[in-house]
């Protein structure tokens, strides 16, 4: 929409006074701002640039010298061309001197064969300004509102870009700070192609090389650009530069929104797990509170998993918040995350990646209806801490469990700390005062149910060693370890121990090999 020397040239009272380029004929993409007539000689001081200067030459002054200053100055002074009359009120010809300067300041000088109303040009000029001023006003209320109305209905980046090549018919290519490509709509030629971006978005940039590119600022940092790649010329891409810069604005906008909504959608989930956990909601309340929050759990059954993070390590744990299944509503709780998803026909693998990679364990329910929500609740999470407390830290379903159901569930009182101390205690005293453990040895022994040869192999020391230990256990423990119901006790108290060291109930008393 920008108003040129060469569009001038095509108003009907220039080309009736036989208006001719004498030089500049290169430089007439010029934006023409105003038009502005005078005589005097010093009228560049007055001059804002773009002007359209019209005269007759009466204050050029009659000398080669002075002519010469005279087109210097307007074209300091920015001026977009000088037009002069031949009419013989001064020159009956442009002076060579005048078309010389103008060639050394690549001036357009252009030559009127006969008198003309330098009010009729200016008033016919501002009128077409005017014209494309209102037109430009127009378009910019357009783009500003197709915009807004992209920000209203919730669109993301991808349909920003679609919609600004769109708007400016041309390629358009959205960066981030890495200058990573995340998203362009348009073609490329084959010598600049979106495979070689780092050579145009790493490079020198100009808007004058065919792309109009803008920052995507977000509180004030950038985020990248914005880049449109268009043929018109550098002169006439104002449309082009003010639908980038709306569209920039417009990206970063939905950026932020897009991470708002994410933090108030945690948040939302958060708070409504965490009433599921205290028991503030029954399984048929948390589905219909999670369904207007935009999570479907349907009507059958729901699965809960619950994965382990490990408090020294924030960054390995598994990320909570909304997931794009719609299924499945999450939250991260501390010290675990919590999943509870709708089964819909999905294996134990599905459901297991919902909460990623488990790094720490994690433990699952069984599929259950809303109505027993709470005990899949409750069975997640002993699974989840007997998972805990061995050493591979496996994803474990409930049903892989055996005694430990109990032991967890006598975990949340007294009583399994009190059976471990009766039966361990005095091996863990003294454990904690040598620096040769043996509860490692009566581990290796119960798990292979007294077999004492595979025990020994288990630890790979000879058998001897292996008695000499044993009966410094029992001599401690004041137990005969040949009584199958003596290792069987002393077995549970093994793994109620592991189960409360995992889970963090007792103190860690005691080291594995």
């Amino acid at each position: 929409m920008v108003f040129t020397v060469a569009d001038a040239l095509e108003i009907d009272l220039l080309k009736d006074a036989g208006a001719r380029v004498l030089t500049g004929s290169g430089s007439l993409d010029r934006e023409v701002r105003w038009v502005h007539s005078s005589e005097i000689s010093d009228i560049a001081r007055f001059l804002r640039g773009g002007e359209l200067l019209l005269t007759a030459g009466l204050g050029m002054g009659n000398t080669g010298a002075l002519q010469q200053v005279f087109v210097r100055a307007a074209a300091h002074a920015g001026a977009a061309a000088l037009v002069i009359e031949e009419s013989g009120r001064m020159f009956d010809r442009v002076p060579d001197a005048v078309v010389a300067e103008g060639q050394a300041c690549d001036l357009p000088i252009i030559a009127l064969a006969r008198e003309v109303s330098f009010a009729g040009v200016s008033a016919q000029v501002h009128e077409i300004l005017t014209d494309k001023r209102l037109q430009a006003l127009t378009y910019e209320r357009e783009v500003e509102s197709t915009f807004s109305n992209l920000l209203l209905d919730g669109a993301d980046y991808l349909s920003i870009v679609q919609t600004l090549a769109e708007l400016t018919d041309g390629t358009v290519v959205l960066e981030n700070i890495a200058h990573r490509v995340m998203a362009y709509v348009g073609e490329f030629d084959e010598e600049a192609g979106i495979e070689d971006w780092d050579k145009h978005a790493r490079g020198l940039h100009s808007d004058d090389d065919g792309c109009v590119r803008r920052p995507v600022l977000m509180r004030g940092q950038p985020w990248g650009w914005i880049h449109v790649f268009t043929d018109r010329p550098a002169t006439a891409r104002s449309t082009a530069t003010f639908a980038a810069e709306r569209a920039a604005a417009s990206v970063a906008i939905s950026l932020l929104t897009d991470r708002s909504r994410e933090a108030r959608d945690d948040q939302r989930s958060t708070a409504l797990i965490t009433r599921l956990l205290i028991g503030d909601l029954s399984g048929a309340e948390f589905v219909d509170q999670a369904g207007r929050l935009g999570y479907q759990l349907g009507s059958g059954h729901i699965v809960v998993v619950i994965a382990n993070k490990d408090g020294r390590d924030e960054s390995s744990a598994p990320r909570g918040g909304r997931q794009p299944d719609t299924g499945a509503i999450n939250a991260d709780m501390g010290d675990y995350v919590v999943a509870v998803a709708a089964e819909s026909g999905r294996t134990r693998a599905d459901l297991a990646g919902l909460l990623g990679k488990m790094e720490h364990g994690g433990g699952m329910s069984r599929a259950v209806p809303a109505s027993m929500l709470q005990v899949a609740v409750t069975q997640a999470k002993s699974a989840a801490a007997v998972s805990r407390s061995l050493p591979a830290s496996p994803m474990l379903h409930f049903d892989d469990l055996g005694v430990e159901r109990l032991l967890v569930t006598l975990a949340q009182g007294p009583e399994l700390a009190s059976f471990v101390e009766d039966e361990l205690g005095p091996l863990l005293t003294k454990d904690a005062q040598s620096t040769t453990p043996l509860l490692p040895t009566l581990r290796a022994f119960l798990a292979v149910d007294g077999r004492k040869t595979e025990a020994a192999d288990k630890l790979f020391i000879q058998r001897r060693t292996l008695y000499n230990r044993l009966d410094r256990i029992a001599a401690i423990l004041g137990k005969s370890l040949d009584d199958a119901a003596t290792r069987q006790s002393l077995l549970l108290a093994v793994k109620g121990l592991d189960l409360l060291e995992g889970s963090s109930v007792a103190a860690r008393r005691s080291g594995r090999p």
